[in-house]
């Protein structure tokens, strides 16, 4: 399958948003999976001293170096990739709202460690388990050759986590367009998790690039409904090219996250359309950052993912160039993954921000192009399926992807870094006391027009950043 095929087949339109579409409420998805008679491990809370947010944003692709991390270190790591930061009513029952975006609050990913040498835990698998904050053993065993073999990396330290997504969760409102959704909304969780250990001095990347059925079957998920889509290692690894196929073990059963199931064939057919069966490949870690930083007061990171939240009331006010730069710069300036940095291209459309035109302008190698001047808010609050707020944003990025030339590997690796950049411009906005929200839908060819964008290049994500 193609995945352009598929991103055009998913797009909305004036008419396809107006079609009737009922959720099937006594069908709504476990936001959580929880597995049976397995041990389980209460995690100390969440507690850290980071590093600013602006900074550790500005420093994300610096060459630091690699090392082991301690208890309090994967329970911090845990909680700042799902943890939950705030408890709500909803329907009547407490909902908790996780360190990430979720497009609709569903969260789709689920957070698996391996761990070695870390006592008092012993070796092996473990499923993070957000609604308590607590790991659950799955397997207890050495596993760390076979890891390596599927993730196609040398680990070197005592910590490897990956980020699955259970689609249906997704599905179940979003229908054949969730495979977009579960692709972003494991950026946003890996680029917390990233982010976390770039803020402790910790040289953390993102890999995207593994055996897929491998790392599936390690992790105990069938890889259809189920499947592994990006990893986080607290260090640059080196390529591997490792013998030890996982082997074949009993895992615990886990409790059906929905009553009735929820398939969505094109969601399928696009997945395994980018699945990987070797190693043949090249990871290009990028380690480009300003050599001379600015001086800027933001929240640590600690303190920013405890209070981010999807923000939409925006006041309209003018912003200083100073907050347009900080919030903006150092979010999309770099991301420490193997894909190959940029996967995607970048557009900003700009309105009241102090000594900057109003209009539409492309970005490249950090540089503001203008493509069109004027004020354009009215038409991105249209294009964004009539949402108000994104015409009284400061700034509304697009990232895109040329599908020219791509394959369905590469359309996962720039959803992912969509993603993951979406979530820095979300750190950085909160930390500078402004907002951000992200949006997954849009009339997707009328966006592409409105752009002037080729025919094979799409948009794939929009972020508003405002003024509170």
């Amino acid at each position: 399958m193609s995945c352009l095929n598929y991103h055009r087949a998913t797009a909305h339109t004036y008419e396809s948003v107006r079609r009737p579409h009922f959720l099937d409420w006594g069908n709504y998805p476990s936001p959580y999976k929880f597995y049976e008679g397995v041990k389980t491990f209460k995690l100390p809370p969440f507690k850290a001293a980071t590093m600013e947010t602006v900074d550790t944003l500005y420093r994300i692709c610096a060459d630091y170096g690699g090392d082991r991390l301690s208890l309090q270190e994967v329970a911090n790591l845990a909680f700042a990739v799902n943890g939950i930061t705030k408890v709500e009513n909803f329907h009547g029952e407490p909902f908790g709202f996780r360190a990430s975006p979720s497009a609709g609050a569903l969260y789709p990913f689920e957070l698996y460690l391996f761990l070695r040498e870390l006592p008092p835990l012993p070796d092996g698998l473990y499923h993070y388990q957000p609604a308590n904050h607590s790991l659950e053993l799955l397997i207890e065993a050495d596993l760390w050759e076979e890891l390596q073999t599927a993730l196609c990396a040398e680990v070197r330290g005592n910590v490897a986590a990956v980020i699955t997504a259970y689609y249906p969760r997704s599905a179940w409102k979003y229908g054949s367009r969730s495979y977009r959704y579960c692709l972003l909304d494991s950026g946003h969780a890996a680029g917390n998790g990233v982010v976390f250990l770039r803020s402790l001095g910790l040289d953390s990347t993102a890999l995207s690039l593994f055996k897929d059925d491998s790392l599936n079957k390690l992790l105990g998920v069938d890889g259809r409904k189920e499947f592994a889509l990006i990893a986080v290692l607290p260090q640059r690894p080196a390529l591997y090219w490792g013998e030890k196929e996982p082997e074949e073990r009993p895992f615990p059963p886990s409790l059906p996250v929905l009553r009735r199931p929820v398939e969505e064939p094109l969601v399928e057919e696009a997945h395994r359309a980018g699945v990987l069966e070797d190693c043949y490949f090249y990871r290009p870690f990028p380690t480009d950052y300003p050599e001379d930083l600015p001086q800027v007061n933001s929240l640590t990171v600690a303190e920013t993912l405890l209070k981010r939240r999807s923000r939409r009331e925006f006041t309209g006010r003018q912003l200083s160039f100073e907050e347009f730069k900080f919030a903006v710069e150092p979010a999309l300036n770099c991301f420490p993954a193997d894909w190959g940095f940029p996967k995607t291209n970048l557009y900003l459309q700009v309105r009241s921000v102090e000594g900057l035109a109003d209009g539409i302008y492309a970005v490249e190698s950090g540089r503001l192009t203008p493509v069109k001047l004027g004020d354009f808010s009215a038409e991105m609050a249209y294009l964004a399926l009539h949402q108000r707020f994104v015409g009284r944003a400061n700034v509304n990025a697009v990232f895109t992807f040329n599908f020219e030339g791509s394959d369905c590997r590469q359309y996962r690796a720039a959803n992912l870094e969509a993603g993951a950049l979406g979530e820095n411009l979300y750190l950085g906005a909160e930390s500078l006391g402004l907002g951000a929200c992200g949006i997954g839908a849009f009339y997707d060819f009328e966006l592409q027009s409105f752009l002037g964008l080729p025919q094979t290049e799409l948009p794939l994500y929009l972020v508003s950043v405002g003024a509170l």
